[in-house]
């Protein structure tokens, strides 16, 4: 019986060894597969906070655009872009067209003269500036 004994032992003892190392071996798995899991995520947090500082540039920028939409000098800009000016406001044109972009021609040579102010109240000026001019028909 102790040569059967001894075989039992024996087969105990290999049995703990094996359980043991399946254990090491899941474990070592387990804190592998956890590492990469943690790298994608490091490097998806790394991704986001650059799309964040991203989209943080382009609201500023946004938010100055806005601001100078906002403001009188831009509005004023546009106004006479479209041809619309103040009474105190005075629009100057330059004669010259083609030859004022030659390099010979003397500054002297630009002429400056006062445009015509348009006869129209502001509410047609707006009006033709939108829509075209108003029916002869249809203006009082």
């Amino acid at each position: 019986m102790t040569a059967q004994s001894n075989r039992l032992s024996l087969t105990i003892s290999q049995f703990v060894t094996l359980l043991l190392l399946t254990i090491l071996l899941l474990s070592l798995a387990n804190f592998g597969l956890r590492a990469v899991e943690r790298y994608r995520l490091r490097h998806r947090a790394e991704v986001l906070q650059a799309a964040i500082a991203a989209e943080r540039e382009e609201q500023a920028r946004l938010l100055a655009r806005k601001a100078y939409v906002a403001s009188p000098e831009y509005q004023a800009r546009l106004a006479h872009e479209l041809g619309l000016y103040a009474p105190n406001e005075r629009r100057l044109v330059v004669l010259g067209g083609d030859t004022l972009r030659r390099k010979e021609v003397a500054e002297e040579t630009v002429i400056l003269r006062e445009a015509q102010m348009p006869t129209l109240p502001y509410w047609q000026q707006w009006w033709e500036t939108f829509f075209g001019p108003l029916d002869e028909s249809v203006a009082p």
